[in-house]
């Protein structure tokens, strides 16, 4: 049994859990021990624009008016600050410092010598003012308290100073940092419960997930991932199913296929051999071509029937996987020439309604095989100009794409409609919309949103990539979209000439 120490280290939902709560009280310490200094800045910084705007004020005030020193004694007052003016040879003039009112004598000066408040402070150990301009801090030696003091001339060759207590700021600041504390605390608090619900909940998943994996890797294909919703998560559960079906319905097939091969004891060595051989293709590359041919060959070379027929119906497998193989090397090919370019962009004007019509002809037979209702609304005698055999591919592959993935109510509609400069044609089809996830990545290569329609059918997830290929070549636009009930796939193809301007041909 394992100790609740090791059951606590081996989940992945407690690690997940301790690294995003870890991130986050790391990061509120580390603005904790940053905060004080900051809002000691800010708050410095803005004590200097005020003291700086009440200078501009009080220099701006009309000097001998009857209420001057009146408004400069409300104007400090106001503001919590102090204001004292002094002139060039820093005799003091006027000070709104200490008690009374404000045309009080001690606010003036009576003999001409005395001083300002300002020349009988003493510098302050922390005079750290961060760069401002014509801001000092300064200490008062009756009240041994720190003050900050602004200092500029004024219009009339006087010097104003502005006084302001750093206590006040210090006390603000304080406040400011102590609510900070308090409310890191709680945040950390309140994030800690919704972290450990929204990890647990996020978690859930994987756990069953990798249980399913481990019944998988025991051989026992029974159980299935649930529903996760259409994300990664949900697709990844998705996949697991398909691939366990996959699994089971090969092994099921080895089975029988062995069962018949060991009914022939004197090849049963090569049969041996051919079905692991089989088997470890089969783990490391599902059903690929080169897996099937191989073994397939491996058994024709070792003799393994005299019967014509059994030796016809292998070769006859080893023929298809080969024309798969085939297909695939020429839709490379075609999509690595268009991609690079190579061959010259020649357009021609030409009856596009002639060949849509051509196709669904050809196509008939699997249409109506498959019970699809085919509605073509595209003139036949619709010109246009563009590259004809390229834009026959696309229709090809908007058409087979329509019939492979065609359900519900089974129609397929093939419409126009005409933009001015060019013919948008559309092909849409009932049955189940794309993923959102999937609507912008089917037009890449390999990629193939319907997991179900795999190489069984020829598709190797080419075809829209080379539709976008061949569009972009023309620099026409292309698009794919969801409607109710359905999907419909749309390109362009130009009226005339003139619609590709200066492009070279």
């Amino acid at each position: 049994m394992k100790s609740p120490v090791t059951l606590i280290k081996s989940k992945v939902r407690v690690k997940l859990f301790a690294l995003l709560l870890a991130v986050i009280i790391l990061f509120l310490v580390l603005i904790n021990f940053t905060s004080y200094p900051l809002l000691m800045r800010t708050f410095t910084n803005s004590t200097y624009r005020e003291m700086r705007a009440l200078a501009q004020t009080a220099d701006s005030l009309i000097s001998g008016s009857e209420t001057y020193y009146i408004d400069l004694f409300a104007l400090a007052k106001n503001n919590n600050m102090d204001i004292e003016i002094t002139d060039s040879d820093n005799y003091l003039v006027y000070t709104t410092v200490g008690s009374g009112p404000a045309l009080s004598s001690e606010r003036f000066s009576t003999s001409g010598s005395t001083s300002s408040q300002y020349s009988s402070m003493q510098d302050s150990d922390n005079n750290n003012t961060y760069g401002l301009k014509n801001l000092e801090i300064k200490k008062r030696i009756a009240t041994n308290a720190d003050y900050f003091v602004y200092r500029s001339s004024s219009s009339r060759a006087e010097l104003i100073y502005v006084y302001y207590s750093v206590a006040h700021v210090k006390n603000v600041v304080d406040t400011a940092d102590r609510i900070y504390s308090v409310f890191s605390i709680s945040v950390i608090a309140v994030l800690g419960i919704i972290f450990f619900i929204i990890v647990s909940r996020f978690i859930k998943p994987v756990v069953e997930i990798n249980d399913v994996t481990k019944d998988m890797a025991r051989l026992n294909f029974k159980r299935k991932c649930n529903d996760y919703g259409e994300d990664e998560i949900g697709e990844l559960g998705k996949n697991i199913n398909v691939l366990s079906d996959t699994l089971s319905t090969t092994l099921d097939d080895l089975k029988d296929k062995n069962k018949q091969l060991e009914k022939d004891i004197e090849l049963r060595l090569a049969l041996d051999n051919a079905r692991k051989s089989f088997i470890s293709n089969v783990s490391h590359e599902l059903k690929t071509p080169i897996a099937i041919i191989s073994g397939y060959a491996e058994g024709l070379s070792e003799g393994i029937s005299n019967d014509p027929e059994t030796i016809k119906e292998y070769c006859g497998i080893i023929q298809e996987e080969s024309s798969k193989m085939n297909s695939l090397v020429l839709e490379l090919l075609e999509l690595s020439k268009l991609e690079s370019k190579a061959a010259p962009f020649e357009p021609e004007r030409y009856c596009i309604g002639a060949d849509v019509a051509s196709l669904l002809d050809h196509l008939k037979i699997q249409t109506e095989q498959a019970g699809i209702t085919v509605i073509n609304n595209v003139p036949s005698d619709l010109m246009c100009f563009a590259q004809r055999d390229k834009i026959e591919i696309v229709l090809k592959n908007y058409l087979t794409n329509a019939i492979s993935h065609c359900a519900g109510k089974k129609i397929i509609l093939v419409d126009y409609k005409d933009t001015g400069i060019s013919y948008r044609i559309s092909v849409a089809n009932t049955g189940d919309n794309i993923a959102k996830e999937d609507l912008s990545e089917i037009w890449d290569s390999f990629y193939r949103a319907d997991k179900a329609h795999g190489r069984s059918e020829n598709r190797f997830g080419l075809g829209l990539s080379i539709v976008k290929s061949i569009m972009e070549n023309h620099g026409c636009s292309y698009s794919v979209i969801n409607t109710v009930g359905g999907v419909r796939f749309t390109f362009e193809v130009a009226k005339d000439v003139t619609y590709y301007g200066e492009k070279t041909f």
